[in-house]
């Protein structure tokens, strides 16, 4: 399998943790607006990336470049929960799964245009 390159353009967003809001007397959890845009986004251009070709069905390694605004170098996220974002959001657009995600790669960077730069190679373990 080729490599699958994508793209996705903006400030990386780390997933937050589920919210608890209330409906009358009935207590819901919810993902916060921020995450779910995001994973979204990440979709997006998971499917574009993926067009032609089907979901990969093995074994996979995700190797990530986070890239952010010096400005932001004080409020940057947790990179464990941007990468725990992206692969949820790959989910479904380039792998059916991410249980088959077997190795993961991230790296944080400053440049002046945020992006999240991810690759995406099939792999097989003996």
């Amino acid at each position: 399998m080729d490599e699958i390159k994508i793209v996705v353009p903006g400030r990386p967003v780390a997933k937050a943790r589920p919210r608890i809001g209330y409906a009358g007397r009935k207590v819901m959890l919810y993902t916060p607006e921020e995450t779910v845009e995001y994973e979204r986004r990440v979709h997006t251009f998971g499917r574009l990336a993926m067009q032609g070709r089907e979901l990969v069905r093995g074994l996979v390694v995700v190797t990530m470049r986070l890239y952010f605004a010096r400005r932001a170098r004080k409020s940057l996220p947790d990179t464990d929960n941007v990468v725990k974002a992206i692969l949820d959001g790959l989910s479904g657009a380039v792998y059916v799964d991410d249980q088959q995600v077997a190795r993961i790669v991230a790296e944080r960077f400053i440049d002046r245009d945020e992006r999240a730069e991810i690759v995406v190679e099939e792999v097989e373990y003996g």
